[in-house]
Parts: structure tokens; sequence; C-alpha cells
């Protein structure tokens, strides 16, 4: 041991140095089997520093450096010999550098390199860590303490003694910052932190890796590296399996010291702390709309009750009891209905939504950072194989943030709930689904027996999303409750989410009470027993019976040759029989489920079910869709038969009368119609007409036109009857085109036709139509040299005008024309 006080000046910096980079030994028990087949025991200095190189309430081994010397041996197959040595950590470190010189320790740890140190040790080729300067605050400070380089900023900082490296680091920091420092200048750490309580001070200069509690960086710089050491000139091979494993664990996992450094030096903190803008947001923010996606169980859901729960609801119950921010719930149906609420700025955050940048950017929100992290899972039916995928149907999400390519047929659903239900109804073959969501289903007895398959691609991850422009307070707090709600808390929202409360139990009762039990139950078992005897016995006579009737009602069935049915209301099945297609065969007995939904076809479906379920018994009619493909006229004859006031069966058979439809319309239509001019004949005229005249409201009204073909008899006597037809049937065709399809175009007899007109503006235009009759009859020849003319008298129609009255006045306006030298038309009471 050195006594002088030359070393003890020197121990001192470099003890100062370690403590800059926080010095750490570690290294993690572990079980890979060792890659040297020499066993080596290495001499390891082991001074006493809280999460660098320490002891835990135990008295095993535990920090960071130890740790990584651990998973150094794993490459090394090194056992070690951890030395200590009595006195206080500046002594320690002191003897254990001249220990190392010396030869009496083969390894010390968390050495920064200098040019002075690299003369009197040999460090290893790669660093094991880096340790920074830090600022930092108390975690309850109500100061908003961030630093903003664009700014002139003046803060009070703590400082342990006066010129010392980490200052310097501070002051270089500060300059590029535009930082103006006031120094609060301590003897002790404990002293930094009493004028961090005190108010004396904003902030305290520490080292990243120089854990305190009660405080939170709030600036990082000058990093520094740190390494392991050996004497100068060792060439024991110590070195180069050093430098060997330490390659290989940054090779296998880059992150390890990332993870060794958060275990011991950024412990979680489960108080939360409100800035002093946080806490006003708080008081101002009012109640803040959360727009939820439903039938996303266990994040977001409607119980049976239709009330709104989940980890997502129950997580943000919990965020209100903490913080006092006040939330109302809007659920969305769809994504496309929950988007649509954010850009119309209808909801300040959205609940349960993935932790996905792309997916941020193109809905316009902010993400805080994901409250839950879950292994995917490969969800199928009971009937798929695990052992390959490749063209199988795929449900996935229509929101789905994945964009690289698929092994399967991908098919898009809305809710996890539909991909689910799509598996075990047959519409898809496998799904992928997080662990929670697979356990909240395999929970429910319908879901037993689909089969689940671990994957290993990045977890799901879920967060909850701020509406753009969102307040940066609002996703602070959100944060915040992130990093310091407890495991247990976190646990105990997702658990009473993914798991039912099992039904009631006698198993319980049973093993209190086991005599009196099984008694009890031999009892039962005897009754049951003797129950299910008579009832065999019972059941037995009377499935013959209905057999029996079963076989005869097919035969009747098979004689009628038509088709019956029965459906049964509580199960909601209907079976049909079909006649036998050959002789001497029973009919064919066709099977409904209604509660099967059967896609396009549904409403069809559900349009013939409403008949049978209508209770109107007799017979009905109606155009529907058969199992052909084809719409057919059915006639149904019904018959209900009740329990009592409650409709249990229906019964009836089914007639297909297309044809009998056909000739009836047939026989209407000539009914209806001249047979020379196809166009309605007189008695349909008047019908029509009159109930049209009927009809008009105030304000509306309509016209009737009568037309009459000028000197029809010298044609018929100059060119003969067929001619003379076919002037009727021309002037028919020219009155059809010339009017509305919803106009009555008729033929009373003769050469005289007539017009209904449903809606007419005003007389002007019935005038305009009446011309224009007049001038088409012109291009109607007769023979070349002669065409037709027409006559033509016309009235205006208004609401509780007399049909009769009305033709007379039309009629008489006729007469009009006529007198008048034919080849023109008058509006009945007005002058042409």
């Amino acid at each position: 041991m050195m006594t002088t006080k030359l070393l003890q000046r020197k121990t001192n910096r470099l003890f100062l140095l370690l403590l800059a980079v926080c010095m750490v030994f570690s290294a993690c028990p572990a079980h890979a089997q060792a890659l040297s087949t020499e066993e080596r025991v290495v001499r390891v200095a082991y001074p006493l520093q809280p999460g660098v190189t320490d002891i835990d309430e135990h008295g095993n081994y535990t920090g960071y450096t130890y740790e990584y010397l651990e998973e150094i041996a794993q490459y090394t197959g090194w056992n070690y010999e951890f030395i200590q040595l009595p006195g206080t950590l500046d002594e320690n470190l002191s003897t254990m550098m001249e220990m190392v010189k010396n030869g009496e320790v083969d390894l010390m740890g968390a050495m920064v390199y200098s040019d002075e140190l690299g003369k009197q040790f040999d460090y290893a080729t790669y660093s094991y860590g880096s340790g920074e300067t830090v600022l930092q605050t108390l975690y309850d400070s109500p100061l908003d303490t961030t630093i903003n380089s664009q700014v002139q900023q003046t803060f009070r900082i703590a400082v342990l003694g006066e010129g010392s490296v980490r200052e310097r680091e501070l002051e270089s920091f500060c300059e590029i910052n535009l930082i103006t420092p006031e120094y609060v200048r301590c003897a002790t750490e404990e002293g930094q932190m009493q004028a961090l309580r005190d108010g004396r001070a904003d902030m305290m200069l520490n080292a990243s890796m120089n854990y305190m509690d009660g405080v939170r960086t709030v600036a990082r710089f000058a990093p520094k590296p740190f390494y392991f050491v050996t004497a100068k000139g060792n060439d024991t091979g110590l070195m180069e399996e050093l430098n060997a494993a330490i390659l290989s664990i940054e090779q296998a996992d880059p992150a390890f010291p990332t993870k060794l450094y958060e275990k011991y030096f950024s412990p979680p903190n489960d108080t939360l702390y409100l800035s002093e803008s946080e806490t006003a947001y708080v008081e101002n923010a009012g109640t803040l709309k959360v727009g939820a996606l439903t039938g996303q169980p266990p994040y977001q859901y409607q119980d049976e009750n239709g009330r709104l729960t989940g980890i997502s609801i129950d997580l943000l119950t919990y965020i209100s009891e903490h913080t006092g921010l006040r939330f109302e719930f809007i659920t969305a149906a769809s994504l496309e209905e929950l988007y649509e609420l954010a850009r119309a700025g209808k909801i300040d955050m959205m609940a349960g939504i993935p932790y996905d940048y792309d997916f941020a950017r193109e809905h316009d929100v902010s993400m805080a950072q994901p409250y839950i992290s879950s292994q995917y899972l490969i969800m199928m039916n009971e009937t798929a194989s695990e052992e390959s995928i490749r063209g199988k149907r795929l449900a996935l999400l229509s929101s789905s943030t994945y964009r690289g390519e698929f092994v399967g047929q991908v098919v898009p659903f809305e809710t996890i709930s539909d991909c689910i239900h799509a598996v075990v109804g047959g519409k898809a073959d496998y799904t992928y689904v997080d662990a929670y969501t697979a356990q909240y289903y395999t929970n429910l007895p319908q879901y037993k027996n689909l089969k689940l398959v671990p994957q290993t691609y990045d977890p799901r991850r879920v967060c909850f999303g701020v509406v753009k422009p969102g307040s940066r307070d609002l996703l602070s707090i959100l944060n915040k409750i992130n990093t310091t709600i407890s495991e247990v808390d976190m646990q105990s929202i997702i658990n009473q989410n993914i798991t039912k409360k099992p039904p009631s139990s006698l198993g319980d009762f049973v093993l209190e009470y086991p005599v009196e039990s099984m008694t009890v139950i031999l009892i039962v078992a005897i009754a049951i027993i003797a129950i299910l005897l008579i009832f065999l016995r019972q059941r037995a006579k009377m499935n013959k019976k209905n057999a029996l009737e079963l076989k005869k009602h097919f035969r009747v069935y098979a004689l009628m040759n038509e088709y019956f049915f029965e459906y049964n209301y509580s199960t909601d099945v209907m079976i049909v029989s079909t006649p036998p297609k050959e002789t001497e065969k029973q009919p064919d007995l066709l099977e409904f489920d209604f509660k099967k939904p059967v896609g396009e076809r549904e409403d069809e479906r559900r349009a013939f079910l409403g008949i049978i379920r209508s209770g109107k018994d007799g017979i009905h009619e109606a155009r529907l869709l058969c199992i052909d493909d084809r719409r057919h006229w059915l006639r149904i004859a019904l018959e209900t038969v009740y329990d009592n006031d409650t409709p249990a069966y229906a019964i009836g058979k089914i007639n297909i009368i297309d044809e009998e439809v056909r000739e009836k319309e047939t026989l209407l239509e000539k009914s209806q119609h001249d047979s020379l001019t196809h166009i309605y004949n007189a008695e349909t005229s008047f019908t029509l007409a009159k109930e049209a005249l009927e009809s008009l409201k105030g304000g509306e009204t309509g016209a009737l036109l009568l037309i009459d073909i000028d000197r029809f008899k010298s044609i018929n006597d100059t060119y003969g009857h067929l001619q003379g037809d076919e002037m009727l049937r021309r002037t028919a065709n020219l009155l059809q085109s010339s009017f509305r399809e919803e106009d009555i175009v008729g033929r009373p007899g003769g050469d005289e036709f007539m017009v209904y007109m449903k809606s007419v503006r005003d007389s002007g235009v019935l005038a305009d139509k009446c011309a224009y009759l007049c001038a088409k009859a012109h291009e109607i020849f007769v023979a070349p040299e002669r065409h037709l003319t027409f006559s033509i008298g016309a009235v205006i129609a208004v609401p509780g005008t007399n049909y009769d009255e009305l033709y007379r006045l039309a009629d008489h306006a006729l007469y009009q024309a006529k007198e008048q030298g034919r080849d023109s038309f008058r509006l009945a009471g007005l002058a042409e």
C-alpha cells in the first residue's frame, strides 16, 4: 500500500474520474456452457459501490460490473475470486489500483482512459459501458426545468467542490445551450440534495451511474466509455480472452449494457409528480373526450349490460383518480367512424391504438408511450394445422399497420372480435392476436377449442393517442403514469379484464362435507338412474310411434307431389320436404337454419321467414328467390300451431305458381287494352282517368284531351278497312310516344282517342301539346298525296272536378274544332 501524499492525490483524482463515469462491476449469472476448456481463476478488485460492485441484503454479489463479468465467464470459462478490503471507498480504490500494478489482482473495472493511466495499465480493446455527466432535479419539483437552447436561461446548479472535471464539462454544455450557471457549491452529495430541497438550487450536477434516490435527469452530456484493466505487460492471455468475450457479448446482444444500466441506475419510480404547467393543465382541461372503438376485448368493449369496459377504460379511470383528469367516452362501431370523430374535432384522445409511427402520422395523432406489450399468437380453429399457413385465409384487421408480404390470403375485418368469429365460423382459417386477447377469449367456453401458436414477431404494443393539435402536458402526464404505475396495479387492471369469473361450483362444499356430499350424490344418482330408465323406455315407445308417423307423412307427401314445410319457433329451423324425383321413393328433406347467416341472400331469406313468422294463417302469395337461385311466384298455405298463447310451430305447403301468375297477367293485359291499337280500351281509360282526377290535391292540375281523326270514314271507303286500321295503330303509336309513361292514353272507340295528363303546369303548356299533335298528324300519310289531320278538344282539370263534367267540356271543345274546319284544337272555355 502506498501512503505518500503524491500517491494519495493521484488516487483521489483517479477516484473522481471513476465516479464521473459511475464505475460499475457486474455480470449476469448464466447457464451457457463455457467455451474455454481451461479453467482460470481470475482475481477481481471489488470495492463496494452502490449499483456498481455491491452486495445485496442476502449476501450475494450484485451490480453492473459483477453481471458483466459473469456474462464474460460464459465465453471464457473463468471462475472469480473477488478481492475486498476494509476501509473507505477512497482507500480501497487507491490500494486496489496498486494491487493491480503489482500483480496481486488480475482485473479491475470501470476505468476511464487517460494518457497517464494508459502508461500504468493495459486497457481492454473494447469498453463495456459508458457514463455521462448529468443535470438532475427533484422528482417532486414544481418548476419546469426544460432546457431551451434557443433562448438565454439562468439556472442555479449545486456542484461538489470547485474546478472539477465534471464542472468543466458543465461549462462547455452551458456555453453551447445559452445557459448562465449560478453555482451553489456543496461539500457532499447530501449537501447537493439539501440545496434542491431548500430551493437554493434548481439542479444538481451528478454522474449518470451515481444513483441517487428522489431525482430525475433533465440533461445528459460528456459521455465517456469505461474499460477493464490489467497490469502493464500482463502476458498470461487474460486480456486476449477478455477482448474476445466482450466482442462476442456485443455481437450477440448489443443492448446488453443498456439493460444493465436500466436495471441498476434507472430503477422504476412509483411516485407521480406533476410540474406547474401539468398541474395547471389538469385544472383547466375540463372533460376530455376519448374515442373508443368497441368490439376490442379485453382492451375496450361493451359488457352484457352495455357498459363500456376493458383495460384501456380501467387505466383511464386509474389516471383520473391519480391526476384529477376527467374523461368522457365516445364509442365508435368502426374504425372509419373513430377517425371521422377525430377529423371533426369531436374527441381529444383515442384509446387502445397501435403504437406505430406510420399509424400516428396517417391519422394525425401523437402517441403516448405504450401501456401494453404482449406477444403475438396465431389463433386457428381445431381442424386447422399449424404446420403450414401458406395459402390459408388470414382474418386481419383492416387497420393493421403491417405493410409486408403475407403467406396467406387476407380477409379484412373491422374488429378483432370479427376476426376471431370468422375463424370460429369457418370464414377464415387463422388470425393473429396478442396473448391478452387470446387469454380473454379462451377463457370463454365457446372458444376453448381454438389452437394457439406463439410467434416470434415484435410484440403488439398498445397506447393512447392524443389528437393533434394536442397538449404536450397531456402527453407528458400520460407518459408519467406509464412509468409510475406499479406492476401490481397494472397487472390487476389486466387480470380483471382477461379473466372471467368461473361459474359457481359444488366443489368447495364437497371438500368441506365429504360424507354428507357423497350420501346426497348417491341418492341423487339412484333417482336419476331410475328416472332415466323410465324415460328411455317411454322414449323407445315414442320413437317407434314417431317413426311410423314420419313414414306415414312421407308417403302422404310423396303421393301429393308438393312441397311441405315445418318451422320450429324455438330453434329457428325449418324442414322442407321436396317431391321425390322418382316414383316409389320418399321425398327429400331440406333443413334451413335461420340462425346462420348466408351472406348476400340473407335479406331474401328473411323476407320468406317474415311470412312464416307473421302468424297470419291462410294463403300468402309472393315472388321470392328460391334454392335454384331464380325468383318464383309462391303460394304459401300457412297454419300456426300454438303452445298456449305462444307460437310453437308453423306448418304448411308451398306451390310454385309462376305459370298461373303469367296467365293472370296475360288475361288482365287483354282485358284492359284495345285489341287493335294495344292502348287502354274505353272502360279502362275511363276508370284510370277517373281515379287520377279524384287523386288531385290542392294546387295540382291535370288535363283531358279528346282526339278525332278527321274524315276517317272516307279513308275506310277510299283505301279500305286495312288501311284504316293501320291509321288507327299509327295514331295510337304517336300518342304513346308523345306523352309520359304515367299519362293515360286510350281509345274509347272508332276513330276517337283520349289522353289524360296527370300533371299540367298551365293552359299554355296544354295548348302547345295540342298544336304539336296537330302538326305531327301531317307526318302520317294515308296515300302519297293525303295525310291525316286531327281535331282536338282539351280542358284543364282541377281538384274537385267531376269526370263526366270534364268529359262534356272536352267533347264540346272538340265539336267547336270540327265546326271551324277541323285540323285544329280548342281548349274548353277559351278562344284559340
